[in-house]
């Protein structure tokens, strides 16, 4: 039954691109980076370089779980439905 509802990740990956902003929630810490889920079900990495425009240590430097953050969609890869996303390109105060 599952085989023919479409795939969600699927969808989701039909309507954004490379380069799009997105609004999200972070959902998980982790030491290489912080998952933002952008969609319900739909969560991506934002690697602990495309954090900020200063090197960091720890996500917990810039961001928490929960905080509302702005990103933007730097790979989308259908095969492992993953999403790769940066914070630093979704702002271009430090520039």
């Amino acid at each position: 039954m599952k085989a023919t509802q479409p795939d969600p990740f699927q969808a989701f990956a039909d309507s954004i691109a490379v380069g799009q902003k997105l609004h999200g929630q972070v959902t998980k810490l982790v030491p290489f980076g912080v998952f933002v889920q952008v969609a319900d079900g739909i969560e991506g990495l934002v690697h602990l370089r495309e954090l900020a425009w200063t090197p960091l240590e720890t996500p917990s430097a810039v961001v928490q779980v929960g905080d509302k953050i702005t990103v933007v969609v730097t790979e989308i890869d259908r095969e492992r439905h993953r999403l790769a996303f940066s914070r630093r390109q979704s702002s271009s105060d430090h520039r």
